[in-house]
């Protein structure tokens, strides 16, 4: 996974930016990725719900953990529209 956490930190979180790093040619986004990603960022939603109900502002770093890998999520959904858009003038997301 670090490679594409990678696209990820080049684009600056700009789905935008990562799609033309894509088609450049100089990134790689593989299809299992969502997938792990998807699974990655509900993994934390236990400790998620038990930090947002007890009001336990401590669990701060779960939370910022949670959010990045939500925003990582929606970059690479973004990055995967643009794609399909350009291939296929259209996308099912």
């Amino acid at each position: 996974m670090p490679r594409d956490a990678d696209l990820y930190e080049e684009a600056g979180g700009n789905a935008l930016e990562g799609y033309f790093l894509v088609k450049a040619g100089k990134k790689n986004i593989p299809p299992s990725w969502f997938e792990r990603m998807q699974e990655s960022r509900r993994q934390r939603h236990e400790a998620v719900a038990h930090a947002l109900q007890a009001g336990d502002w401590g669990a701060m770093p779960v939370l910022r953990d949670w959010q990045e890998a939500y925003q990582k999520e929606c970059f690479y959904y973004g990055v995967r529209v643009l794609l399909e858009l350009d291939r296929q003038g259209k996308s099912n997301w």
